[in-house]
């Protein structure tokens, strides 16, 4: 088994994962895995500077990302792709979807982005329809390997769910299950442990527990 992971570090825990997501990006809307698939196919083309802005791992490491057989290969060769969608929010320059840390001003990293496109990209909230139609595409594109979602963990604030999380959770979940795609909700998974031993005061990570709770849960999830 090789694993192809598009999602943040919270599902870095799974085994047999050819590191593809370390090596290039963290992606979290499927906007941004429809680019990095169509990348790891040699399908598109990234102009400064959005050989930098487009990939976590260029801007965190300030150099171009780009792209050369071994990549490729790695992915081809995978037999099963984790994509975990946990954002709706599309950042976007004309074609080209940004990576949040580019042009986000609560990063450090927004101050070496190109003031053109500061000026210029926008900010924009994916629609029910433009998800699904996303997924129905990611599916077709990687109609060889296993596809399995992952959601964000559906955290509550005050006693109450956080509303823009939860209804993109509901959203996904229910997309996939219309389109027979194999559907993990965190929460759900984890219900049987207390969300302050699961997930940071942030509400956007696992704890050290957490982490292990939910990798081991992937684990033997993949292995049957």
């Amino acid at each position: 088994m090789s694993v192809t992971l598009f999602g943040s570090c919270r599902i870095n825990g799974i085994n047999h994962n050819n590191n593809l997501n370390n090596i290039i990006n963290y992606t979290h809307t499927t906007k941004e895995v429809l680019q990095q698939i169509k990348f790891l196919m040699g399908k598109a083309i990234f102009p400064p500077p959005f050989d930098v802005l487009c990939f976590r791992t260029s801007i965190v490491e300030k150099k171009p990302m780009i792209y050369n057989d071994s990549m490729g290969k790695l992915f081809n060769e995978s037999t099963v792709c984790v994509i975990e969608i946990c954002s709706e929010k599309k950042y976007m320059y004309h074609d080209f979807y940004l990576h949040h840390l580019s042009v986000d001003k609560r990063f450090s990293f927004y101050d070496n982005t190109p003031q053109f496109v500061l000026d210029n990209m926008k900010c924009v909230k994916q629609t029910y329809s433009e998800i699904e139609e996303d997924i129905i595409e990611i599916k077709k594109l990687l109609e060889s390997k296993k596809m399995i979602v992952v959601t964000h963990y559906n955290s509550t604030l005050n006693g109450a769910y956080i509303e823009s999380r939860n209804a993109l959770i509901h959203m996904v979940v229910e997309i996939c299950k219309k389109h027979g795609i194999p559907v993990i909700q965190p929460s759900e998974v984890l219900r049987d442990y207390h969300q302050d031993e699961m997930m940071t005061a942030d509400l956007g990570h696992y704890t050290d527990s957490g982490f292990a709770a939910f990798s081991d849960y992937m684990n033997r999830y993949l292995e049957h």
